[in-house]
């Protein structure tokens, strides 16, 4: 199916590895103009030398404002406009348990997941407002519908549930400039991350990671790890022309793990 969206510039923020990197393979080759902006030189190099002709990179922190203010300068320099499809997809900030917590973390929590999708979507919405038309989509998780209780993440249960809310708001505000504004809900899905914190909880349970994985997988609806292709698919279609009526929305990509209704 094509999906109506060659040749648009696309902002991939945590471009480099896992599902940011995904999401820049996918839109590049539904023909997209592709710019990776993360921090590490060395990853984005590897990733804009695997994925060619069309992308590009720049190394950015864009859980700042100065960040993302270049990574959206660095897509009018290489492609002539500002992004017409933007992905948030940033580290949530330092975890922990509410007990164990400071204010210090809770303030990085909403800096990481409210305000700088806030300053992304400031950022871009200038050309999409222009052009009528604009996809912007956060890369979150699936304890927005069900707060994480194996995992500690007081702080990270609280604003990325923020950023939905913030979602839902600019899907009303922006609707009528042809915008759309969704959430993909990260379920387990397989990544370098993923592996490093659960060989932890494994090693915690005197288990190996693929025996806990085994177990844990054994109780899902699809029983099987996510790839970081699976949100990529979901990325692309809900960032497509064919997706110009779905807006506000959080779709959840956790092989029906979450058993909430809504």
């Amino acid at each position: 199916m094509d999906l109506g969206i060659a040749g648009k510039v696309t902002l991939v923020t945590g471009g480099s590895q896992g599902i940011g990197l995904a999401c820049a393979q996918r839109f590049a080759a539904e023909g997209c103009k592709v710019m990776i902006a993360a921090r590490t030189q060395a990853n984005i190099d590897l990733a804009v030398a695997e994925i060619g002709h069309g992308c590009a990179g720049i190394s950015a922190d864009c859980t700042t404002q100065d960040g993302i203010a270049r990574a959206v300068q660095a897509c009018i320099d290489a492609f002539g406009a500002a992004p017409d499809i933007a992905i948030f997809n940033v580290d949530s900030g330092p975890k922990g348990a509410f007990l164990d917590v400071d204010d210090d973390t809770f303030a990085a929590a909403n800096t990481n997941n409210v305000m700088a999708f806030r300053w992304l979507v400031q950022a871009v919405f200038p050309q999409m407002r222009a052009q009528g038309w604009g996809r912007i989509l956060t890369i979150g998780t699936n304890s927005v519908k069900q707060p994480h209780r194996k995992l500690p993440r007081a702080a990270q249960n609280t604003y990325r549930v923020g950023a939905l809310a913030l979602s839902k708001t600019l899907s009303a505000e922006l609707g009528p400039f042809g915008i759309t504004v969704n959430t993909l809900g990260t379920g387990a899905i397989a990544t370098p991350q993923f592996r490093q914190v659960f060989t932890k909880i494994a090693a915690d349970k005197g288990q190996t990671y693929d025996q806990h994985i085994a177990e844990r997988v054994a109780e899902w609806p699809v029983r099987r790890m996510g790839t970081p292709e699976d949100m990529a698919d979901a990325a692309a279609f809900l960032c497509s022309a064919r997706a110009g009526y779905i807006t506000g929305q959080v779709l959840v990509v956790d092989g029906g793990n979450i058993e909430a209704l809504q």
